[in-house]
Protein backbone atom coordinates (compact mmCIF):
# COMPACT_ATOMS: atom_id res chain seq x y z
CA UNK A 1 0.00 0.00 0.00
CA UNK A 2 0.82 3.79 -0.35
CA UNK A 3 3.96 2.45 -3.11
CA UNK A 4 4.90 -0.07 -0.66
CA UNK A 5 5.85 2.34 2.77
CA UNK A 6 3.02 0.46 4.09
CA UNK A 7 2.81 -3.28 5.81
CA UNK A 8 0.00 -4.32 7.35
CA UNK A 9 0.24 -7.98 8.96
CA UNK A 10 -1.52 -9.58 12.29
CA UNK A 11 0.28 -10.94 14.81
CA UNK A 12 -1.27 -13.17 18.04
CA UNK A 13 -4.64 -12.19 16.63
CA UNK A 14 -4.15 -8.31 16.46
CA UNK A 15 -3.32 -6.63 13.40
CA UNK A 16 0.24 -4.27 13.01
CA UNK A 17 1.76 -2.46 10.59
CA UNK A 18 4.91 -1.52 9.91
CA UNK A 19 5.82 2.00 8.33
CA UNK A 20 8.99 2.82 5.71
CA UNK A 21 9.50 6.83 6.72
CA UNK A 22 11.16 8.89 3.38
CA UNK A 23 14.41 7.81 5.42
CA UNK A 24 14.00 3.93 4.87
CA UNK A 25 13.62 4.04 8.66
CA UNK A 26 10.80 1.58 9.71
CA UNK A 27 8.63 2.40 12.42
CA UNK A 28 6.04 -0.70 14.10
CA UNK A 29 2.72 0.14 15.39
CA UNK A 30 0.04 -1.57 16.98
CA UNK A 31 -3.03 -1.14 15.22
CA UNK A 32 -4.99 -2.35 18.05
CA UNK A 33 -7.65 -4.09 16.14
CA UNK A 34 -8.61 -7.73 15.18
CA UNK A 35 -10.94 -6.39 11.81
CA UNK A 36 -8.74 -6.16 8.37
CA UNK A 37 -10.72 -3.40 7.03
CA UNK A 38 -10.25 -1.61 10.08
CA UNK A 39 -6.78 -1.98 10.27
CA UNK A 40 -6.08 -0.80 6.87
CA UNK A 41 -7.72 2.08 7.14
CA UNK A 42 -5.94 2.68 10.40
CA UNK A 43 -2.79 2.00 9.18
CA UNK A 44 -2.96 4.66 6.32
CA UNK A 45 -4.18 7.14 8.67
CA UNK A 46 -0.75 6.12 10.49
CA UNK A 47 1.01 6.49 7.54
CA UNK A 48 -0.25 9.90 6.50
CA UNK A 49 0.24 11.64 10.27
CA UNK A 50 4.00 10.34 9.75
CA UNK A 51 4.34 11.69 6.71
CA UNK A 52 2.96 15.00 8.13
CA UNK A 53 5.22 15.44 10.78
CA UNK A 54 8.33 14.69 8.70
CA UNK A 55 7.02 17.27 6.28
CA UNK A 56 6.84 19.74 8.97
CA UNK A 57 10.16 19.24 11.06
CA UNK A 58 8.56 17.04 13.89
CA UNK A 59 9.62 13.90 15.84
CA UNK A 60 8.55 10.95 14.39
CA UNK A 61 7.45 9.61 17.89
CA UNK A 62 5.61 12.40 20.53
CA UNK A 63 6.42 12.46 24.21
CA UNK A 64 4.38 14.14 26.57
CA UNK A 65 4.95 16.82 29.08
CA UNK A 66 4.78 13.98 31.92
CA UNK A 67 7.05 11.62 30.11
CA UNK A 68 9.30 14.22 29.33
CA UNK A 69 9.16 15.81 33.21
CA UNK A 70 10.30 12.16 34.63
CA UNK A 71 13.15 12.51 31.98
CA UNK A 72 14.07 14.96 33.37
CA UNK A 73 13.91 14.47 37.02
CA UNK A 74 16.02 11.42 36.61
CA UNK A 75 18.45 12.89 34.94
CA UNK A 76 18.76 15.45 37.81
CA UNK A 77 18.66 12.72 40.30
CA UNK A 78 21.45 11.30 38.60
CA UNK A 79 23.55 14.61 38.89
CA UNK A 80 22.60 15.02 42.66
CA UNK A 81 24.47 11.57 43.43
CA UNK A 82 27.35 12.95 41.31
CA UNK A 83 27.32 16.45 43.15
CA UNK A 84 26.34 18.28 40.28
CA UNK A 85 22.62 19.20 41.63
CA UNK A 86 21.74 20.16 45.07
CA UNK A 87 19.53 18.13 47.82
CA UNK A 88 17.76 21.08 47.84
CA UNK A 89 17.63 21.90 44.21
CA UNK A 90 15.87 18.62 43.49
CA UNK A 91 13.59 19.08 46.06
CA UNK A 92 12.51 22.44 44.79
CA UNK A 93 12.03 20.91 41.01
CA UNK A 94 10.31 17.84 42.39
CA UNK A 95 8.03 20.44 44.20
CA UNK A 96 7.59 22.31 41.04
CA UNK A 97 7.12 20.16 37.89
CA UNK A 98 3.71 18.65 40.10
CA UNK A 99 2.13 21.65 39.23
CA UNK A 100 3.43 21.01 35.43
CA UNK A 101 2.26 17.70 34.98
CA UNK A 102 -0.96 18.92 36.19
CA UNK A 103 -1.50 22.07 33.37
CA UNK A 104 0.28 20.48 30.97
CA UNK A 105 1.04 16.79 31.66
CA UNK A 106 -0.73 15.32 28.96
CA UNK A 107 0.25 17.24 25.93
CA UNK A 108 2.70 16.70 23.25
CA UNK A 109 6.32 18.34 23.94
CA UNK A 110 6.51 19.67 20.98
CA UNK A 111 3.56 21.82 21.11
CA UNK A 112 4.69 23.90 24.05
CA UNK A 113 5.07 27.58 23.29
CA UNK A 114 4.97 30.63 24.58
CA UNK A 115 1.20 30.43 24.37
CA UNK A 116 1.54 28.00 26.98
CA UNK A 117 4.21 29.42 29.19
CA UNK A 118 2.47 33.16 29.12
CA UNK A 119 -1.16 31.40 30.19
CA UNK A 120 1.02 29.04 32.99
CA UNK A 121 0.98 32.51 35.24
CA UNK A 122 -2.40 33.32 35.47
CA UNK A 123 -3.13 29.09 36.31
CA UNK A 124 -1.08 29.17 38.64
CA UNK A 125 -1.90 32.61 40.39
CA UNK A 126 -5.67 30.61 40.57
CA UNK A 127 -4.50 27.36 41.66
CA UNK A 128 -4.79 27.46 45.47
CA UNK A 129 -8.34 29.29 45.05
CA UNK A 130 -10.08 25.73 44.36
CA UNK A 131 -8.85 24.57 48.18
CA UNK A 132 -11.34 24.87 50.78
CA UNK A 133 -8.23 24.22 53.05
CA UNK A 134 -4.58 25.37 51.88
CA UNK A 135 -1.46 22.46 51.69
CA UNK A 136 0.98 23.24 54.19
CA UNK A 137 3.06 26.03 53.61
CA UNK A 138 1.05 26.42 50.44
CA UNK A 139 0.32 30.24 49.82
CA UNK A 140 -3.33 31.81 48.23
CA UNK A 141 -1.05 34.20 46.27
CA UNK A 142 2.70 33.20 45.09
CA UNK A 143 5.23 36.12 44.48
CA UNK A 144 6.03 37.17 41.33
CA UNK A 145 9.73 35.79 42.47
CA UNK A 146 8.15 32.62 42.45
CA UNK A 147 6.43 32.53 39.35
CA UNK A 148 9.31 33.59 37.75
CA UNK A 149 11.39 30.69 38.89
CA UNK A 150 8.54 28.01 38.07
CA UNK A 151 8.15 29.28 35.15
CA UNK A 152 12.26 28.99 34.50
CA UNK A 153 12.44 25.94 35.02
CA UNK A 154 9.26 25.25 32.66
CA UNK A 155 12.23 26.47 30.10
CA UNK A 156 14.84 24.74 31.44
CA UNK A 157 12.76 21.60 30.97
CA UNK A 158 11.34 22.92 27.49
CA UNK A 159 15.35 23.29 26.06
CA UNK A 160 16.44 19.69 27.61
CA UNK A 161 13.67 17.82 25.39
CA UNK A 162 15.03 20.27 22.27
CA UNK A 163 18.32 19.15 22.82
CA UNK A 164 17.09 15.58 23.15
CA UNK A 165 15.42 15.88 19.66
CA UNK A 166 12.00 15.34 21.50
CA UNK A 167 11.07 18.78 19.57
CA UNK A 168 12.10 18.33 15.94
CA UNK A 169 12.50 21.95 14.34
CA UNK A 170 10.25 23.40 16.58
CA UNK A 171 11.44 26.67 17.45
CA UNK A 172 12.16 27.21 21.42
CA UNK A 173 9.62 29.56 22.92
CA UNK A 174 10.82 33.19 23.55
CA UNK A 175 8.45 33.82 26.62
CA UNK A 176 10.27 35.63 29.97
CA UNK A 177 8.10 36.06 33.07
CA UNK A 178 9.67 39.35 34.48
CA UNK A 179 8.19 40.38 38.08
CA UNK A 180 6.84 43.76 38.28
CA UNK A 181 6.88 43.55 42.47
CA UNK A 182 10.26 43.70 43.26
CA UNK A 183 10.37 42.46 47.43
CA UNK A 184 13.94 44.08 48.77
CA UNK A 185 14.65 42.89 52.11
CA UNK A 186 15.71 45.76 54.60
CA UNK A 187 19.41 45.46 56.21
CA UNK A 188 19.41 44.60 60.08
CA UNK A 189 20.29 47.40 62.52
CA UNK A 190 23.02 47.48 64.77
CA UNK A 191 20.20 46.79 67.61
CA UNK A 192 18.67 44.22 65.80
CA UNK A 193 22.00 41.73 64.73
CA UNK A 194 22.82 42.19 68.46
CA UNK A 195 19.48 40.45 69.85
CA UNK A 196 19.60 38.03 67.52
CA UNK A 197 23.18 36.76 68.38
CA UNK A 198 21.94 36.90 71.73
CA UNK A 199 19.03 34.91 70.84
CA UNK A 200 21.38 32.32 68.94
CA UNK A 201 23.01 31.94 72.24
CA UNK A 202 20.90 31.68 74.58
CA UNK A 203 18.57 29.05 72.14
CA UNK A 204 21.92 26.91 72.50
CA UNK A 205 22.15 26.98 76.42
CA UNK A 206 18.63 26.06 76.27
CA UNK A 207 18.91 22.93 73.99
CA UNK A 208 17.33 20.23 76.03
CA UNK A 209 19.83 17.18 74.02
CA UNK A 210 22.89 16.86 72.25
CA UNK A 211 21.06 15.90 68.69
CA UNK A 212 19.38 19.51 68.73
CA UNK A 213 22.92 21.49 69.84
CA UNK A 214 24.66 20.41 66.92
CA UNK A 215 21.89 21.56 64.55
CA UNK A 216 21.66 24.91 66.81
CA UNK A 217 25.31 25.38 66.68
CA UNK A 218 25.83 24.72 63.01
CA UNK A 219 23.25 27.36 62.16
CA UNK A 220 24.39 30.07 64.85
CA UNK A 221 28.55 29.73 62.65
CA UNK A 222 26.35 30.04 59.72
CA UNK A 223 24.51 33.04 60.71
CA UNK A 224 27.77 34.22 61.84
CA UNK A 225 29.96 33.25 58.67
CA UNK A 226 27.02 35.00 56.28
CA UNK A 227 27.31 38.54 58.60
CA UNK A 228 30.82 38.53 58.69
CA UNK A 229 32.16 38.31 55.21
CA UNK A 230 29.06 39.50 53.54
CA UNK A 231 28.63 35.68 51.08
CA UNK A 232 25.28 34.77 49.65
CA UNK A 233 23.04 31.82 50.95
CA UNK A 234 23.84 30.10 47.52
CA UNK A 235 27.51 30.49 47.58
CA UNK A 236 27.65 29.52 51.25
CA UNK A 237 25.88 26.39 50.06
CA UNK A 238 28.49 25.21 47.92
CA UNK A 239 31.40 25.53 50.17
CA UNK A 240 33.39 22.39 50.41
CA UNK A 241 36.19 21.71 52.92
CA UNK A 242 38.68 22.37 49.66
CA UNK A 243 37.45 25.79 49.19
CA UNK A 244 39.17 26.52 52.34
CA UNK A 245 42.91 28.06 53.14
CA UNK A 246 44.80 28.64 55.89
CA UNK A 247 46.77 31.92 55.62
CA UNK A 248 48.90 34.28 57.98
CA UNK A 249 48.00 37.87 58.57
CA UNK A 250 51.05 40.10 57.80
CA UNK A 251 50.88 43.04 59.61
CA UNK A 252 52.74 46.52 59.35
CA UNK A 253 55.79 46.82 61.44
CA UNK A 254 55.66 49.46 64.68
CA UNK A 255 59.18 50.69 64.30
CA UNK A 256 59.77 54.19 65.15
CA UNK A 257 62.73 54.31 62.46
CA UNK A 258 60.17 53.66 59.67
CA UNK A 259 60.14 56.45 57.02
CA UNK A 260 56.25 56.01 56.89
CA UNK A 261 54.58 58.56 59.09
CA UNK A 262 52.21 57.39 62.29
CA UNK A 263 49.10 58.67 60.42
CA UNK A 264 50.62 56.09 57.42
CA UNK A 265 51.24 53.71 59.65
CA UNK A 266 47.48 53.81 61.34
CA UNK A 267 45.93 53.49 57.69
CA UNK A 268 48.25 50.33 57.00
CA UNK A 269 47.44 48.69 59.95
CA UNK A 270 44.18 48.95 59.55
CA UNK A 271 43.81 48.02 56.13
CA UNK A 272 45.82 44.68 57.09
CA UNK A 273 42.55 43.96 59.40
Amino acid sequence: MENDRICVFERNGVYQARIRTEANHYLWRSLKTRNQTQAISAARKLYHSIEFRQRSGLPLTSRSVNRVIDEYVTLRERQQTQGRTSAHMLRQIKRVVKFWREYIGDQSIESVGNKELSGYIEWRKSYYAQFKTLPKNAKLNPTDKTLQWETALGKSIIRWAHEQGYRGDQPLPTFSFTPKTKRVRPAFELYEYRRLLRTLIRWQRDCPNDTWLHARRLLTDYVLILANSGMRVGEANNLKIRDLETFEERRVPSCRSCPVGSGQRSRASKLSL
